[in-house]
C-alpha cells in the first residue's frame, strides 16, 4: 500500500508540473537600439544580447512581474538557431521587447478580455490583424498589451502566432 501511495505521490507531482509549465513561441520585436538584452535574472546582470534586426524567435515560459524565461538557451531565425550564452539562473527577456501577431488572417473579430474567460468584459476589439506583446499566461489565455500601450487585456492561445517570418495557419 505504501508503495502504491508513493507512486501515486510521483505520477500527481509530474502531471502537476506538466501542466504549470505553460510556454509561448514569440518573436523578438525591439525597436530602441541595436541589440536585445537577455539577462541572468529579472532585471538581473546581461548575459547575451540578440541583434534587433534578428527577429529571433524563442519559447519563453514561467512569467514573473513582465519577465519571461527562455525555456531554451538559444533563438531561431530563417538562417538556423543561434546560441545565447546563459547561467546559472536562466536567461530572461522583458515582455515590452517581445511580441506575437494575431492569427484573424480572415477577418475575424478578436476581442481582448478584462480577465481570462470567454465571458469576461471585452476591452478592445479589432478585426485587422495586429502586433501584441504577451504579459502572462493562464491556461489557454494570453494576457497581452497592444504595441502601442492603449489596451491591456486577455486573448485565447489560439489567434497568437510567434513566428515572425511567416503565418500560423
Amino acid at each position: 500500500m505504501k508503495k502504491k501511495l508513493i507512486m501515486l505521490f510521483v505520477l500527481l507531482t509530474a502531471l502537476l508540473a506538466t501542466v504549470s509549465a505553460q510556454s509561448l513561441r514569440v518573436f523578438t520585436f525591439d525597436k530602441n537600439g541595436k541589440f536585445t538584452n537577455v539577462r541572468n535574472a529579472p532585471n538581473g546582470k546581461v548575459v547575451d544580447r540578440i541583434p534587433t534586426g534578428e527577429s529571433a524567435m524563442i519559447g519563453i515560459e514561467k512569467p514573473t512581474n513582465g519577465w519571461w524565461k527562455l525555456v531554451h538557451n538559444n533563438y531561431s531565425t530563417g538562417d538556423g538557431d543561434v546560441k545565447i550564452k546563459s547561467s546559472d539562473t536562466g536567461c530572461w527577456i522583458h515582455y515590452s521587447v517581445l511580441a506575437m501577431d494575431t492569427r484573424n488572417y480572415g477577418g475575424q473579430k478578436l476581442v481582448l478580455r478584462k480577465s481570462p474567460d470567454s465571458k469576461s468584459a471585452a476591452v478592445y476589439q479589432f478585426t485587422e490583424e495586429i502586433l501584441l506583446r504577451p504579459m502572462d499566461i493562464k491556461g489557454d489565455w494570453v494576457k497581452v498589451k497592444t504595441i502601442d500601450g492603449k489596451y491591456t487585456g486577455w486573448i485565447e492561445e489560439e489567434w497568437l502566432c510567434g513566428n515572425a517570418l511567416t503565418n500560423c495557419c
